[in-house]
């Protein structure tokens, strides 16, 4: 039994030696940031925030970009900025991300170093009023729309061994009250970004993925009004239902104006995922994850990593004001 325990003991050590050795060997050696110059790159999601923040970062280190948009002010202001491309549409229509994607292979000769899936859109509200279409529609942008723009131009990107970044976010390693159909489609991406990274590998197609913690974005800053939307649409759907006892109006009201207080505190620069973003593209070895942003290392990485049970009383507490508790 001694024998045993002796062994053990220095197994164990040698494991933690073995990474902490190679965690130090990783941080020092040499990970030169590589010419992104004449190199076409697509971007989803430029009209604002941590889409067009990369364009910009891009064009400057001379980049081709193609800079997907939503609307025509970002498109024209992409095209100001100095992108090549800016098509103008709904990622969910998928004969006219058929006709871009066709657009984008011909513009880079079937060369595509990156393509960066940063579009998406949230609708929170809590579960018991929120609506089903709400979760349909999240996850049409959010998972089948990166889906379906990758499979068209998988092609390009295996002739130029280019990379593939995911812009997920903390809700994709640790689910959120009050958000679930957010929740749900970042966890199907970084499902999909397992797979699509194992797969591609063979043709040295790399993929990263993003976790951003809250940042000044303004996907981000509306988050708690949003609610409103959910709610306002159960009213209509269900008006008399019982989701409203646990959930009333002035309940709700309360919840929106002290949690976005909060949110203005917390909310950090963008900065933070655009740099890692633009990491993933230009480093000679790109990380397979980024925590970005001063949350996303410390309280998300801790409820991720955290027995379920304590990570559940945590998400707990974080509903403030609670629901009213009545009758059921």
């Amino acid at each position: 039994m001694d024998t045993l325990m002796l062994t053990t003991g220095w197994l164990v050590w040698a494991i933690v030696a073995f990474f902490a050795l190679r965690g130090l060997w990783r941080l020092l050696r040499p990970n030169a940031a590589l010419d992104l110059s004449g190199r076409w790159i697509v971007v989803t999601g430029c009209d604002s925030g941590f889409g067009f923040g990369v364009v910009q970062r891009l064009i400057g280190r001379g980049a081709h970009v193609v800079a997907f948009c939503f609307t025509d002010e970002g498109a024209a202001q992409a095209l100001a900025a100095g992108a090549r491309l800016a098509p103008r549409l709904d990622l969910t229509d998928r004969q006219a991300v058929g006709a871009a994607a066709a657009e984008v292979r011909q513009a880079c000769g079937d060369q595509l170093w990156g393509l960066v899936h940063n579009a998406g859109t949230v609708l929170p509200g809590f579960v018991e009023y929120q609506p089903l279409s709400f979760y349909e529609r999240v996850m049409a942008v959010n998972f089948l729309a990166p889906v379906h723009l990758t499979q068209k131009l998988i092609p390009a990107l295996k002739s130029a061994r280019g990379r593939i970044v995911l812009v997920s976010s903390v809700d994709g390693i640790v689910s959120l009250p009050g958000n679930a159909p957010y929740d749900a489609s970042k966890f199907a991406i970084e499902a999909y970004a397992d797979a699509l990274r194992a797969e591609l590998s063979f043709w040295k197609v790399s993929v990263s993925v993003i976790n951003p913690s809250t940042m000044r974005t303004p996907l981000a800053m509306t988050f708690f009004e949003g609610h409103r939307k959910a709610w306002e649409q159960m009213d209509r759907d269900d008006p008399d239902g019982p989701w409203k006892q646990a959930w009333p109006a002035d309940w709700l009201d309360t919840y929106i104006a002290e949690n976005t207080e909060a949110l203005q505190r917390i909310a950090q620069d963008p900065r933070h995922a655009i740099d890692d973003i633009v990491h993933a593209l230009g480093a000679s070895r790109p990380d397979l994850r980024y925590l970005s942003g001063t949350l996303s290392k410390t309280l998300f990485l801790a409820l991720w990593k955290m027995p379920e049970r304590w990570s559940l009383a945590i998400k707990k507490g974080m509903i403030r004001p609670a629901p009213r508790l009545g009758r059921d």
